[in-house]
Order: C-alpha cells, then sequence, then structure tokens
C-alpha cells in the first residue's frame, strides 16, 4: 500500500514505510514505526512507556488509549515506593523531576501495540518488528536529537551503571555521530512480537520488570494483567471549514487544543501568519487556559460526561467549564485508502533504570507532576493524566493526521499546525516549520525564526519580559505531520526534534 510517514527519526520513518511496502496500511506504519522508535529514539519512547493514539480508519476517527496506570493493585506496602528528586536544565528554564524505580508508572505501549494490531493489523507482528529488531542488533548512528536528549538527561541517565553504560561512553553521553547499540532490547523486541498479547502481561517481560522492580515500587504482576488499551470515541468539532478530532480523557491536552481554537475563531485570522497580531492572538487565547490544571481540574476530568460538558461548553460558547518540558515523541501516518494514525508517546524523562537482561528503559511518569500531580487522587488501576494530543484534521478532501512531543508545549504545536493549515493553507513543510507562541505561568515565549525584524521589536515593545528563542529549540515540541492533500501524499517531520518524512 502506498502513504506516508513524518516521525522523529529516518529510521523510525523507514520502518512505517517497509510496514506500507508489505502491504500494510497506516496502522500497520504506526506499529512498526513505534517499535523502530524505541530503538532510534530510546529516550523519547519503548516498550517500558506509554501514550495516546487517533486512528482513522474506514472512515470513522475513534482514540486508542494507551496510556500508564497508577500502580499498587494489591501493594502490601506503598510507601515503601522510592524516588530521588533531579533537577533538569532546559535552557531558559529548569524542571524538576522524581526518579528511581518507584517513579515508575505502568507501561501502557505494549498493551496498545497488542490492541491497534489486533484491531487493525494486517501484517504480522514479527514481520513490523524486524526492522527495530535488526537495527537494535546492528547499532544505529546517534544523530543530533538523540545526543541533545541524552546530554540534557545525564543526571538521570548517570545514576545507573548499567543505563550509564547503555548511553554513554567513557563516563559522558552518547554523542552525535557515534553508534548505540542494543543487542538486549532485540531480543525483547523479538520475544514481544512473537507473543505480543502475553509477553509483558504475565510471560518473561512482565516476569522481568516485576522481578527488578521488585522491593522499590509498587508496580506488580495484578498491574499488568490489568493494563488495558480502551478504545473511545474522539472529541470533535468544527474550525472555520475544518474538522478536528482530539483525544479526550485522560488527556488534558486535547481539551485544551479545542478551547484554543474557539478562542481564535471568534475572530478573522490575522493577514500575516507569522506578525505581531498573530501572536497577540494566540498569547491572548492561551491566556485563557493559562493554569487551567487546578486541582478541580483533576477531580473533574475523570467524571462520567466530562468530555461531553466540555463540548456542549464550547458550543454553548461558555468553554471549558471552571476548572480552574517535556521528553515525548510523535508519529503520523497516512495511507492510500485514507487511513490514519497519529500516535503520541513518551518514557517521561526515565525513571534512571534499564530492566536487566531486556535493554528496557522504564518511565518515570509518577515522578512527572504534568501526569501524576500532587492534587490528582486516583486508585491504584487507574490511569494516569497525559498532555499527548495525537489529532487528525480533514479539511474538505484533505486529510492530516498531526501531533508532538513536548508536555506542556503539545497544545502549542498541534495549535499552531491546526491555524497554520486551516487559516493560512500553508504547506505542511510550513506548517510544522512555521514560528510558535506559548504562554506559560504568564510568560510569553515567542521563536523569532521565520519572523521579521520588526515583528520581533514589536513583541519587545508589547511585552518586554519575553523569552526571545533564536534557532530550532526542542522547548517548542516536536510536530511530524502526514497527510494526503490535493490526491497527493505530504507532510513534514519538526526540525526542532530532528524529524523526517517519507512517502511510499
Amino acid at each position: 500500500m502506498r502513504g506516508a510517514v513524518a516521525a522523529g527519526s529516518p529510521l523510525t520513518v523507514q520502518a512505517g514505510l517497509d510496514a506500507l511496502e508489505q502491504g500494510g496500511n497506516a496502522v500497520d506504519a504506526a506499529i512498526a514505526a513505534t517499535l523502530m522508535a524505541g530503538v532510534a529514539e530510546p529516550l523519547l519512547t519503548g516498550l517500558g512507556g506509554a501514550g495516546m493514539a487517533m486512528v482513522r480508519m474506514d472512515g470513522e476517527v475513534q482514540t486508542c488509549d494507551l496510556f500508564a496506570n497508577l500502580p499498587g493493585i494489591g501493594a502490601v506496602s506503598p510507601e515503601r515506593a522510592a524516588m530521588d528528586e533531579v533537577t533538569i536544565n532546559f535552557g531558559p528554564t529548569t524542571q524538576r523531576f522524581l526518579v528511581g524505580p518507584g517513579a515508575a508508572a505502568v507501561p501502557g505501549i505494549p498493551a496498545g501495540l497488542c490492541a491497534l494490531h489486533g484491531r487493525y493489523g494486517s501484517v504480522p507482528m514479527p514481520t513490523l518488528a524486524a526492522p527495530a529488531i535488526e537495527a537494535a542488533e546492528a547499532g544505529v548512528e546517534v544523530l543530533a536529537g538523540f545526543a541533545r536528549v541524552c546530554t540534557l538527561l545525564w543526571p538521570i541517565l548517570e545514576r545507573s551503571p548499567e543505563v550509564r553504560a547503555h548511553l554513554g561512553r567513557e563516563g559522558r553521553p552518547l554523542q552525535k555521530g557515534e553508534v548505540f547499540q542494543a543487542p538486549a532490547l532485540a531480543q525483547t523486541l523479538r520475544a514481544f512480537a512473537a507473543d505480543p498479547t502475553g509477553y509483558f502481561r504475565d510471560g518473561p517481560g512482565a516476569q522481568a520488570l516485576c522481578g527488578f522492580l521488585k522491593g522499590g515500587s509498587t508496580l506488580g504482576p495484578a498491574d499488568l494483567l490489568a493494563q488495558a488499551a480502551r478504545f473511545l470515541p474522539a472529541m470533535h468539532r468544527s474550525y472555520r471549514d475544518s474538522e478536528v478530532w482530539v483525544p479526550g480523557p485522560p488527556s488534558a491536552a486535547g481539551i485544551a487544543v479545542l478551547h484554543l481554537l474557539k478562542s481564535l475563531e471568534n475572530s478573522e485570522p490575522a493577514e500575516e501568519p507569522t506578525g505581531i497580531e498573530t501572536i497577540q492572538a494566540i498569547r491572548d487565547a492561551m491566556a485563557q487556559i493559562d493554569g487551567f490544571r487546578s486541582p478541580d481540574f483533576y477531580d473533574a476530568i475523570f467524571s462520567d460526561g466530562f468530555a461531553q460538558r466540555v463540548l456542549a461548553g464550547l458550543q454553548s460558547g461558555q468553554g471549558i467549564p471552571s476548572i480552574g518540558p517535556g521528553l515525548t515523541t510523535h508519529i503520523s501516518t497516512v495511507d492510500e485508502s485514507g487511513g490514519a494514525v497519529a500516535i503520541t508517546h513518551s518514557l517521561g524523562e526515565t525513571c534512571g533504570e534499564m530492566v536487566p537482561g531486556t535493554g528496557m528503559l522504564v518511565n518515570n511518569f509518577l515522578g512527572e507532576e504534568d501526569v501524576n500531580p500532587p492534587t490528582l487522587k486516583r486508585e491504584a488501576g487507574s490511569r494516569l493524566v497525559t498532555m499527548c494530543c495525537p489529532s487528525i484534521i480533514q479539511r474538505g478532501a484533505d486529510l492530516f493526521a498531526l501531533g508532538s512531543g513536548g508536555s506542556s508545549r503539545i497544545p502549542t504545536a498541534v495549535l499552531h499546525g491546526t491555524v497554520y493549515l486551516v487559516d493560512y493553507r500553508l504547506s505542511a513543510a510550513a506548517a510544522v516549520s512555521g514560528p510558535r507562541t506559548h504562554l506559560e505561568d504568564g510568560c510569553l515565549h515567542v521563536e523569532s525564526d521565520g519572523r521579521s525584524s520588526a515583528t520581533m521589536s514589536q513583541v519587545g515593545e508589547d511585552t518586554p519580559d519575553f523569552i526571545r528563542f533564536d534557532g530550532p529549540n526542542m522547548f517548542f515540541g516536536g510536530l511530524h505531520l502526514a497527510g494526503i492533500e490535493g490526491g497527493a501524499f505530504t507532510g513534514a517531520g519538526d526540525h526542532r526534534r530532528s524529524g523526517s518524512y517519507g512517502s511510499t
């Protein structure tokens, strides 16, 4: 089947294209690309992580929720969970994370890929996993994005001798141009592909993970048995002349994106897509949701009918009901039959641990305030919150799958992609590379690339304390987009995160 793939690495893209060339559809391509991403982008995703997907097959759009559960089902001593605090320097800002075995939530990617494959897949899982297995055995070149994240997370990675040896050389992080090999991960991928339903449920993968974490985490066998992906209705609304689908709970970002689009729709687009009026419009829209993830929000998001109340509020003009930097990657695929998948997944910052003999890094979702905020009250076995926001846009006969990594900047990246595509009819490449504006905690962040010097001067006059970003910066996420426009495949990978795109 012909199709297109956009992702965070050329190898990730090629694995998806291989699946299409072997007769697979957009879902097969997304699965193959996800497995490869765990090798080519091992600090952003992997079998120890979780995520969200939007799937369009046979004209119907659904959410596949493959996010992480809170562990501790049947735990005798939940207070034994061990977490240590680490501060990561993101350049313009720093952020505190908790790591260690106790920071691990229940991985959702294995069950999610199994569910997607069982419902829509047409190529055998061992065939889809073959490129990732070969790459893990032979080794992959460390690209700029890989090296950048490895250096960024080194304060976490160097804590464990095994992880330090896995992702470093002579006591320092892997650098661009070096080779990353993971033969143990190749064996894990091979075993998972041979038994996708059981390997991480009650098979050898589950036993290895629980055995390693035992004593330092509440995650146990009952948690893995209970972990399951869920197919849910997508949240949908019209935006100008297009239709937009985003995930509902447990995604907080989908709700934010719909609110932002509603705010922008109240006025006509500014004449200049990168000018001061557009910056101000996006700033003002984001100001309405800045800090929306309050304790009241976390109490409400998992309540029955919350997504319906949000949509009803947007329709009536009320917006979200009164509710008061991240390391993630994204893959977008489309096929010639109109199938499309947008899938976003993450390891958080990793908990700094690797399961012995498996090459599998483990997430630290319990140590991320975006995912496991102190005010969130959830029972063991319940979903955590995510900012993943894979999205699908239908613009007449044109179709786009898009999404981004970037934690709190994910809604910003998706919003800009949507505005550039719908309001300004920019090409996929221009929509992905176009400059972004982000507001958080009252602070305005503005990219200068692609804007005139006059516009940047106006920003300084309008908001003197804004933070200016010159050159591509992973702070603004990585928007990867694949689509069908005018009957031809189109797309782009985000240069901010070493993105790549290809079609077949």
